[in-house]
């Protein structure tokens, strides 16, 4: 990820980018994408990024977060460079050629503004980006800068501007193309699906269990497979957790002969009711969604397990400490994205550096608030592990969102030795 911004933005402002190269945030990209995006080869196709962009940088303006504008801001480079390139008449070339100019500079002081996280510079920016944008629509057809582009979300490179037009390699509905507007974490929306789910018998400690969960649109249809984004490695992850945060685990199901049901089996360590985190990206939205389902159990809910407050846990001879920069004092305050570090150290307290790729990262870390309602999952800076022979550790940097005050209880998951570890951590969240 940091990769393509990089590009990106030497083309745009060369001058500026050894100053700020070492403040860029580096963005993990669960839903990757597509090179399409990054190099648009149609005028249809470049409109649609910068209307994109353009929306997703007005989101992150609303909600002054302003470490990751660069990085939105950056996908509008490549975009205009093709509209100059297919100008509609060699009398448009001029034209485009200067609006390019004053956007690249718009770009310019919207990147260097966030990275300075100075709102108000980003604004200005912004509106000045949005008046030579619009000057450069005029130049061509409406309906080309207005066109939708619907792509395969296994395939991407399949691209289409009809809304019926089907993938040409699995003969699936192309779907909108949408990019998330941030990599670091979504406020929640509207939802788009829920989900119901059913256990062959209430839980019991140490009993196998077969589920099965059905996955639907609001409208009650089902959702299948190719309408959801792959992350991770998978369409679909299962976050089990008891009332208590005493037991965690993550499932992946198979879907079933029946359209949007899925089934899977689970042992609990706990005779307690647990709930069921469904971690999903549709296709339609781009964005993380986590409908939830409640599994009955003939047990009652456990009291709150306790953890040391020192950020700090232990699993396989192992000691797992999150720490944070120093920026802003020793403890994240709410709606301020701040480095996070795990370090990862053996018995004898020297570094551990073999961490082996789960699900395509080092570590995963999934956070639930104390109130039991609020879920926040986080994966290593860099992007995806895209090769089994590469190993971590012993530190790891996350970016942490906070969405409000409480106590995170974070579940960190690493593979060493072939074995998945499982390590609670809590963290609290201070109010501004």
């Amino acid at each position: 990820m940091r990769g393509f911004i990089c590009w990106m933005l030497r083309l745009t402002f060369p001058s500026l980018l050894c100053a700020l190269l070492p403040f860029l945030p580096l963005a993990r990209a669960d839903v990757p994408l597509p090179k399409n995006v990054l190099e648009p080869a149609t005028v249809s196709e470049a409109w649609n990024v910068i209307g994109l962009a353009r929306k997703n940088l007005e989101t992150l303006i609303s909600e002054k977060r302003t470490d990751e504008i660069a990085l939105q801001v950056s996908l509008c480079s490549p975009s205009i460079r093709t509209l100059v390139r297919l100008a509609p008449s060699p009398s448009a070339t001029t034209s485009l050629d200067s609006l390019a100019v004053r956007a690249f500079n718009f770009i310019n002081i919207i990147a260097a503004g966030g990275i300075a996280n100075d709102l108000p510079r980003v604004e200005a920016g912004y509106a000045g980006l949005r008046r030579e944008i619009e000057q450069m629509a005029a130049q061509f057809d409406a309906k080309t800068v207005e066109a939708e582009i619907y792509y395969c979300p296994t395939h991407p490179e399949n691209l289409s501007t009809d809304s019926q037009a089907m993938c040409q390699t699995c003969r699936e509905r192309l779907l909108p193309r949408r990019i998330p507007y941030s990599f670091i974490y979504t406020m929640p929306r509207a939802p788009t699906l829920n989900t119901t789910a059913q256990a062959d018998a209430p839980l019991e400690a140490g009993k196998p269990t077969t589920v099965k969960l059905k996955l639907a649109h609001l409208d009650g249809s089902p959702a299948i497979p190719h309408e959801l984004l792959l992350t991770h490695g998978q369409r679909m992850h299962l976050l089990l957790v008891d009332p208590s945060l005493g037991d965690f685990q993550r499932h992946h199901p198979q879907p079933t002969e029946t359209p949007g049901e899925y089934a899977f089996t689970f042992t609990p360590r706990l005779t307690a009711p647990y709930r069921i985190w469904v971690d999903v990206t549709p296709a339609a939205t781009g964005l993380a969604e986590f409908p939830t389902a409640e599994l009955p159990s003939s047990g009652a809910p456990q009291p709150s397990t306790a953890l040391s407050d020192d950020r700090t846990g232990t699993a396989g001879g192992l000691t797992f400490q999150l720490t944070f920069d120093d920026r802003q004092g020793t403890r994240p305050r709410v709606r301020e994205t701040r480095l996070m570090r795990l370090t990862v150290t053996d018995q004898k307290g020297e570094p551990m550096t073999q961490l082996a790729p789960y699900l395509k990262a080092f570590a995963h870390l999934t956070g639930f608030y104390d109130d039991g309602e609020t879920i926040v999952r986080l994966h290593p800076e860099g992007g995806e592990v895209l090769r089994d022979d590469l190993r971590g550790g012993p530190a790891l940097g996350f970016r942490l969102y906070p969405p409000k005050a409480g106590r995170i209880r974070f579940f960190c998951e690493v593979m060493v030795d072939g074995k998945i570890l499982v390590v609670p951590i809590e963290v609290g969240i201070s109010p501004n």
